[in-house]
């Protein structure tokens, strides 16, 4: 199955129309509606990697900044296991 056949689960919500939901309690994805909708243009906007296209969410935080730190820890973890198994054998 393909991540684009994998049904979202989680219900659609604003924090301001629907403040006593708790995503502790539920699958909750923000979608703000027009009076409650925060303000964008301020300085942080432009080096935040946010998608405000509803069509982008694929149930995951933010997939396209989350694959550079998962390569990077997988790639440190990979050198670590090398480093172990080139130790283990000189030890031997």
């Amino acid at each position: 199955m393909d991540l684009a056949d994998t049904p979202n689960l989680a219900s659609f919500y604003c924090p301001g129309c629907s403040p006593g939901r708790d995503p502790f309690e539920e699958i909750l994805t923000v979608r703000w509606c027009d009076l409650h909708q925060p303000r964008y243009g301020g300085s942080d906007d432009e080096r935040a990697k946010v998608s405000r296209d509803i069509l982008t969410s694929t149930g995951e935080a933010e997939g396209v900044t989350n694959r550079e730190w998962c390569q990077f820890v997988h790639r440190t973890s990979k050198r670590l296991n090398s480093a172990k198994k080139s130790y283990s054998k000189a030890k031997s």
